[in-house]
């Protein structure tokens, strides 16, 4: 986890973020932490830390400038070699911008040593057991995570114990004393996370890693967009567990702009077969429902089951589907840090590609099926409108 400063000739820190506590960033990347290598990119707007696993699903996080109380990025320092020293830093057209940009800084560290070091001085807690964290059945969540507010709930479950947050990043009870920095010299260079507690300093070098020629984020096509629906993320995380329940393999994902239910998540297991169901006019669960076509698609469960985590720290979840069957679940997290506007983590999953008749022609069906909720202009880049 540690290593011995890269040569000593950088010009200066290409990325220098400060903290005052490391609960918010701890809790937010052990969302994505059930993979123990990620890709990291830094620019003037954010730092995204992004996970994938078998090339069919993705995971981002990106820290704001807001959740810092210090951040600066020198674009000029990390490409002077390059010649593009001076240049622009990029910005984002959305709240959540995930496409590629060239111009940022990349490298891969290793995910489980960061949340290691994040938590030396307990950022964690006591909160380890948070449902959804860990990737496997052990990681179906067991009485630490969720949302409040939950009037109506569908499922006859009772609140566990955690429920009775009303935000996960409340200040109060999870602000830490002391500060946490970051700061990246350059290529070559390790990730340095600096802890300060109490007068103990703690310095930890994290050995960064030269990512891959092209990191490919899972195109999703926004101009092939077939619905998107946002509803409280509690009820979502309620539909999986009862689904995860049949230890299933495949996910059935399915949305009727105009045949009842509206919006429904099915799976099979071995000795039985189970389907949630959702209207669109219950508003109490969700919020907005806009769909131009029918959408069917199967996704493998195991892999939507690592969102889980997100689910259980999040307010909101705003679920798309393109053209090509890619799934995209976009969390809404309210952070608590003063002046910090929401954290988004966002999951993007490939469709099963080995679909039987029964599935196809189920599509095929849903295909003519005229479109509610309003036109293509009410689809926006931001997640929440």
């Amino acid at each position: 986890m540690t290593q011995n400063p890269a040569p000593s000739s950088a010009p200066g820190p290409v990325f220098s973020a400060i903290s005052s506590s490391t609960r918010h960033i701890y809790d937010l990347l052990k969302c994505i932490g059930f993979m123990p290598i990620a890709n990291v990119s830094i620019s003037a707007d954010n730092i995204r830390f992004s996970v994938e696993d078998s090339h069919s699903m993705q995971a981002n996080v990106c820290l704001t400038p807001e959740l810092f109380s210090s951040y600066t990025y020198t674009p000029a320092t990390a490409y002077l070699e390059a010649g593009a020293a001076g240049g622009a830093p990029p910005s984002s057209i959305e709240q959540f911008d995930l496409e590629p940009d060239e111009n940022n800084v990349k490298f891969q560290i290793s995910l489980s040593a960061l949340l290691e070091c994040l938590q030396i001085f307990g950022a964690d807690g006591g909160n380890n057991n948070t449902g959804g964290g860990g990737g496997n059945n052990a990681n179906r969540p067991g009485g630490t995570s969720g949302i409040s507010g939950r009037d109506n709930i569908p499922f006859g479950r009772q609140q566990q114990p955690f429920f009775g947050n009303p935000n996960l990043f409340e200040q109060n009870s999870l602000r830490l004393p002391g500060t946490c920095r970051f700061v990246y010299q350059g290529t070559g260079f390790p990730l340095s996370i600096i802890l300060e507690d109490a007068g103990v300093t703690t310095t930890c070098h994290l050995t960064t890693f030269v990512p891959p020629s092209s990191i490919d984020l899972i195109p999703f096509n926004r101009t092939t967009l077939t619905h998107k629906i946002i509803l409280k993320s509690a009820f979502l995380h309620d539909a999986l567990l009862e689904l995860d329940h049949l230890s299933p393999e495949t996910l059935i994902y399915s949305v009727s702009p105009n045949k009842k239910p509206n919006f429904s998540l099915s799976a099979t297991g071995i000795l039985s077969s189970a389907t949630v169901d959702f209207s669109s006019n219950n508003k109490t669960v969700m919020e907005t429902f806009l769909a131009h076509e029918g959408f069917v698609g199967r996704y493998k469960f195991g892999l939507v089951r690592k969102a889980m985590r997100a689910m259980g720290v999040a307010s909101k979840v705003s679920l798309r589907g393109d053209g090509e069957g890619v799934l995209s679940m976009q969390y809404l997290v309210e952070v608590g840090e003063k002046g910090a506007p929401p954290t988004f983590i966002d999951f993007r999953f490939l469709p099963l590609n080995d679909e039987d008749e029964e599935y196809e022609e189920e599509e095929e069906g849903e295909e003519g099926l005229g479109g509610s909720g309003g036109g293509a202009d009410d689809y926006g880049d931001e997640m929440m409108e």
